[in-house]
């Protein structure tokens, strides 16, 4: 007899009822890989996966939302199964594949939903085309400039950057749980089939040039120009939504609480029992909180 939990949270716990279309669209030059659900004529969000990722981040946000909202994610250039030209994958090319993507499907102003890396796209592109969005929540917060970083959080990235393209030149499965040990802290919720999916994507002909071509985006040089400073998180005029977990009292906490000291009017909420992947460790009060603002 198995002994499989009926509750097991996993990629098609989540999507097995769902309709959805997935597919693959030109979004600013960059073959890119996208999912859909929802009404066609409801408001539209776009969901924005966090560095090294895909759009399978949010398979525990995506059926909730598509109940309300015209529901996209994507594969960022250089991730999942996205193009992957051979350059520097830095927030300035999220952010026009982004651009792209929502001019792909013809819609004029969207909501985001973004992720660590994806929520900094998602801020930069509202500072920079503040007409294209309805609202935007971030969720580990990032993109702070370098200045503010600790030694003891300089060195704590420097170690996960090792361990990522250690998994990748080395792909295997022990390797995907210490990377997802990282971004899902309690080891009964890094499912396997989450491991095994990045493990597919890793093992993707070229894949360490192409992880280095990520991490140099966040190079110093890449880091500067793309950071979100002072004057950038101030000009922020659309709604704004801060998700942080205090638990884990992180670089992204202090980012978190950053945003919230000068994006104006930022609606400040916190989530307990997460750490860097909230909408997948606390998903039920996520998506309420994130539909909640949306709707308001």
């Amino acid at each position: 007899m198995s002994d499989a939990t009926p509750n097991l949270k996993s990629i098609w716990s989540h999507l097995d009822t769902l309709a959805f279309t997935q597919g693959y669209v030109d979004a600013a030059g960059v073959k890119t890989r996208y999912v859909n659900a929802g009404p066609k004529d409801a408001p539209v969000v776009v969901m924005i996966h966090g560095m090294g990722g895909s759009w399978e981040n949010f398979t525990a946000n995506f059926p909730v939302f598509a109940q309300h909202f015209n529901t996209y994610a994507f594969d960022l250039v250089g991730h999942g199964y996205s193009e992957k030209p051979d350059r520097v994958h830095d927030v300035t090319a999220y952010v026009a594949q982004l651009k792209g993507f929502i001019e792909a499907f013809g819609h004029k102003k969207v909501n985001l939903f973004g992720l660590s890396i994806g929520g900094w796209t998602s801020t930069r592109f509202t500072v920079e085309y503040p007409d294209m969005v309805d609202k935007n929540i971030v969720m580990s917060a990032w993109g702070r400039p370098r200045g503010n970083i600790t030694p003891e959080q300089q060195k704590k990235g420097m170690a996960i950057r090792a361990d990522r393209l250690a998994a990748v030149d080395n792909p295997t499965f022990e390797a995907m749980d210490k990377v997802f040990s990282e971004l899902i802290a309690k080891p009964e919720d890094r499912m396997t089939d989450l491991l095994a999916l990045r493990l597919r994507i890793y093992l993707q002909d070229g894949m360490s040039k192409v992880m280095r071509n990520v991490f140099d985006g966040i190079s110093p040089e890449g880091w500067t120009k793309n950071q979100l400073d002072d004057e950038a998180l101030k000009s922020v005029s659309r709604p704004t939504m801060v998700i942080a977990t205090p638990d884990f009292p992180d670089l992204f906490l202090k980012n978190a609480h950053e945003y919230k000291e000068l994006i104006p009017g930022l609606v400040w909420k916190e989530v307990f029992g997460a750490s860097h992947w909230p909408q997948w460790e606390v998903s039920d009060d996520v998506n309420k909180i994130a539909i909640e603002f949306y709707n308001s």
